[in-house]
Formats: structure tokens, sequence, C-alpha cells
């Protein structure tokens, strides 16, 4: 039954205080952790989320030895409260602004070759052009988390399946095999995918070989292992610069380096690439999409 009608009396009784401290521990896992992130004592964290489950009468978290797990109840109600929390978050940085449509932060998601190469000269000219317009680019390997909805604007790899993001198709990013003139001058190309296994082979550490790129070149090449394991694309690129071996690279930035392509008679791998965006994005958001979408359409939409 609470798990039918649980946010809705979860609503009724706590405060946007409550809902902080309820998401901290959900996602740090133990008091010291949540009372970091929100900047008070583990025993002002312990004694809200008391009261908070005395109010709903249900238990949210269970104590374990290693710190505290999400009940089935809570469980169940992460996504709801990421998604409010997510709201008033933007509520609040919006009522803060000075009532300018162009003023403010914006903050953006993106995967961190292209945020690095591609987004950041285009959000250099938009601080020139508005420069009360404050850019928060965030670059990672990993896909962008959409529960809580703290940017603005995401653009990702993978097409998401939820989140209250308005999504677009900006265009599609090949990747390739490729190493440096060096290496190739050294080694030799590889004439085939069994003939690559007596190269050196640039890869992901172990917690990152779920990515596309990992995936594409164990599929492809079976008996491959890495001489090389890294956690990120431009400690990839800097490695093949080095003559290190191979990596498999966007085209975007193995071609202007002037890598070399290797196993060409392999089908490519090819990534769409998608921009999300907030339902209710402020103009100033709503600016900074435009002129990323016609960046990116630009430069990648075939």
């Amino acid at each position: 039954m609470f798990l039918a009608t649980g946010f809705a009396k979860l609503q009724s009784v706590m405060d946007w205080n409550d809902l902080k401290f309820f998401l901290a521990l959900a996602q740090g896992k133990s008091l010291s952790a949540a009372a970091l992130t929100l900047g008070v004592s583990p025993s002002t964290v312990s004694r809200r989320i008391d009261a908070l489950e005395q109010g709903l009468q249900v238990e949210l978290f269970r104590p374990h030895r290693d710190g505290y797990a999400l009940s089935e109840a809570g469980q169940a109600l992460v996504p709801e409260a990421e998604r409010a929390g997510a709201q008033m978050r933007i509520f609040e940085r919006n009522a803060r602004e000075t009532g300018d449509d162009l003023a403010g932060p914006v903050r953006i998601e993106a995967p961190e070759l292209l945020g690095q190469e591609v987004l950041l000269p285009v959000l250099i000219d938009i601080m020139a052009s508005y420069p009360r317009i404050r850019i928060e680019l965030r670059t990672a390997v990993q896909p962008a988390h959409l529960g809580a909805e703290e940017a603005d604007i995401v653009i990702r790899l993978v097409r998401p399946s939820h989140g209250n993001y308005r999504i677009r198709k900006v265009g599609a990013i090949r990747f390739g095999l490729y190493a440096s003139s060096g290496y190739v001058g050294q080694h030799g190309q590889p004439q085939g995918p069994d003939d690559l296994i007596g190269h050196q082979v640039i890869g992901w550490v172990e917690d990152l070989r779920f990515l596309t790129m990992a995936d594409w070149l164990a599929s492809h090449c079976p008996g491959v292992r890495p001489s090389l394991q890294l956690t990120s694309f431009a400690a990839q690129v800097e490695a093949v610069r080095m003559d290190a071996g191979w990596a498999v690279l966007p085209d975007f930035i193995a071609r202007p380096a002037g890598f070399l392509p290797g196993l060409e008679d392999v089908p490519p791998l090819t990534s769409d690439l998608w921009l999300l965006i907030h339902e209710q994005a402020p103009p100033r958001v709503r600016l900074v999409r435009k002129h990323l979408t016609e960046s990116l359409m630009a430069q990648f939409s075939s």
C-alpha cells in the first residue's frame, strides 16, 4: 500500500530540507557522507531521518555494519524524490537571478573529448557575446546520471530511456582503431583482427569495459588483451601520440592528429549523438542549446 501512495504521503509530511536529507543519505549511504554533503553533523542527519520515518510511519533505511541501505519503501521513493529535488533546485536557482532572461548559470554534461574539443570553443564564444551567462561544463567518459536532473543540457552517445528532458538527435560520431605513424612505422599495421593480437593495444580499466568502444573492440577482436588500460579518452589520445599502440578513438580527434587507421575492413563503430534539455528551460539555456545544436549538427550530421 505504501509503495502505491508513498510519494504523495512523502510530499505531505516533508519539506525541501527533509528531501535534502533523504537524498543525501540515499546517495552517500552513510551518516558521515550525508553530513559532509549537507554541511551538518552526522547526529543531525540521524535525527532528521528518524523524524521523517516517524512522520511517514515507515522505515526508509536499514542501518547495517557499513552504513545505511535503502529499504524497499525507500528505494521506491528515490526516482520521484530526485525529480522533485531537481525541480526545486531549478526553482531556487532561477529565483536568485536578476530577472535578466540571458543571465545566470547553464550547467552542461557531455562526453569527455566532445566537451573539451568541440563544445568548449562554442561556449567561450557564447560567453563573449552574453557575458552574464555563466557556464559549468562537466565532462566524463561515463554517461551522465539523469535521475537527479542537475544539468540543464546533457549530451550523450546513448539515447536515454528516462528523465524529464526533451531529446533531439544532433548527429553521429564515428570511431575507429588508430595508432601513431611512429608506432606503425616500427610495428606495421594489423592485416586483420587476429593479427592485432601481436600488437600493443590501449584499452579501458576493468570497470569501464562496458563502454561501447571497449565492446566494439572485444566483439571484433575477441582474443585481444590491452597492454595498457586507462580511465580517460584524453589519456588514450596521449598514449597513442607517444607510440604506445592502437586505441579505439573518435575520428574527429584521431584524423586531425594525424593518427593512422587500422582494421579498415572491419565495420566501424558509429554512435548517435543526443542532446537533452529540461522541459522548463529558461531563455539562457535555450540560447546555449541553440548554439550547441547548430555546432554539433554542422560537424556531425551526415
